[in-house]
């Protein structure tokens, strides 16, 4: 393989720089013409660009957290009441909150002391009555909600990024006339997954959607912080996993061995290239089979409509027949009176010829008018009866096929701040 094919064997940005430099890969040289060397440059200058706009450059090689929600376990509160249910169920995190009032932070039972991490969880909106309904994530939140951050995605394909500051929000992403919220090509419809990503190093923040990186901030006052789950005001969504990986570096650990708590096997970080890896492939089998899902259940609703649809042309073929049925009544109707009136007119007839000579002609040439056209209303009459029966043997002929043909068819302080979630601030402020 020459340098050339390097280059475009690896379109990934960090991956394309490397070989540049290392092989010391000469651009032009690998493109033919001039138009071509111009549009390499700039591929590269927006290479380079994105390359540098990521600003957490550290490697995370131990997992923290592992949750898959196969079962109900102490990390995630379970909650039936008149605002909220939350609960663990198939594999899934269930989420509605019913009050339309604010949104709602649900802390995982798990002390993050970590300053340095990776998150990456698989969410999605579900269709419910808020047409502005959002949920997200909250990281780096502080005690009693006092501060935080929080990411969120709402159903218009938009996401955001704020603060919680003094019992209100200060927005990181957009602004107050847009209340934070930025357009995204990267988020998927309703009713369908996204896979998030967020990480942070030395107080610098990085977030991806969908494997599409979306924007990096740095913000010097939250050294740590909790982790959560956030659901919007009157919003139904759904969340599949969420693993928590941490680096190495420095010997951080979680907070919750320090306080004497029993920490599950799962929260315990595991380190190793072989644990990485694994979970690494089970995020993107997980994020496959939710596309699959949702393919499937696309199908499902075609089949569906299709069944629909030759119910919808069974009823229209007993329509069809039912008038079928009154056009050959009508013309039976019609045949009748045409043999009736032939009748009529052959007694006139001989009527005509007993009178002739008569000094009654006047009332023969009369009547031998009246013959005359019965018989042209007459003729037409036939006319039209044998129209009638040629549109009812074409309109039989075409509604009349086998059914495989239709089946082809194709804020102020929080309150109620516990240790397992509290009340965010209201929207607005």
């Amino acid at each position: 393989m020459n340098n050339c094919s390097k280059v475009w064997n690896y379109p990934e940005s960090g991956t394309l720089i490397f070989l540049i430099l290392k092989h010391k890969i000469n651009l032009k040289h690998c493109l033919k013409k001039p138009i071509d060397f111009f549009f390499g440059v700039i591929c590269f200058t927006l290479c380079v660009l994105n390359a540098e706009a990521q600003l957490v450059k550290e490697k995370f090689d131990k997992l923290s957290l592992s949750e898959n929600f196969d079962s109900t376990n102490s990390y995630w509160t379970t909650l039936a009441n008149a605002d909220n249910l939350f609960i663990v169920q198939e594999g899934e995190y269930i989420l509605n909150r019913k009050s339309s009032t604010s949104p709602y932070a649900i802390m995982a039972d798990y002390e993050n002391n970590l300053s340095t991490f990776r998150l990456v969880t698989s969410l999605k909106l579900e269709k419910s009555a808020n047409d502005e309904g959002s949920a997200g994530i909250i990281f780096m939140a502080q005690p009693g909600g006092t501060g935080g951050f929080i990411f969120e995605l709402n159903k218009l394909k938009q996401f955001r990024v704020r603060k919680i500051a003094g019992g209100s929000y200060k927005y990181i992403t957009g602004d107050t006339k847009t209340a934070g919220w930025v357009n995204s090509k990267f988020m998927n419809e309703t009713n369908s997954y996204n896979l998030v990503e967020i990480k942070t190093s030395d107080r610098n923040y990085d977030i991806s959607l969908n494997n599409n990186f979306l924007l990096s901030f740095s913000e010097i006052e939250y050294k740590s912080g909790r982790m959560g789950i956030v659901i919007g005001a009157g919003t139904k969504a759904r969340v599949d996993f969420l693993y928590l990986f941490s680096s190495s570096k420095g010997a951080e650990s979680a907070a919750s061995s320090e306080t004497g708590t029993n920490t599950p096997a799962q929260t315990q970080p595991q380190a190793g290239p072989d644990i990485i890896e694994l979970t690494e492939s089970i995020i993107k089998l997980k994020t496959q089979i939710n596309k699959l899902t949702e393919q499937n259940e696309d199908l499902h609703k075609t089949l569906d409509a299709m069944k629909s649809d030759d119910e919808e042309v069974e009823n229209e073929k007993k329509s069809l027949r039912s008038s079928m049925k009154e056009l050959q009544g009508t013309i039976a109707k019609s045949t009748a009176s045409y043999d009736s009136l032939l009748k009529i007119n052959k007694e006139l007839l001989k009527y005509k010829e007993m009178v002739a000579g008569n000094e009654n002609s006047d009332l023969i040439i009369s009547l031998s008018k009246t013959v005359k056209t019965e018989k042209e209303t007459n003729e037409q009459l036939r006319k039209e009866n044998k129209t009638l029966s040629d549109s009812l043997a074409t309109f039989n002929k075409k509604n009349h096929k086998p059914d495989s043909d239709a089946e082809g068819k194709p804020v102020t302080k929080p309150k109620q701040s516990t240790d397992k979630g509290f009340i965010l601030p209201d929207e607005g402020k």
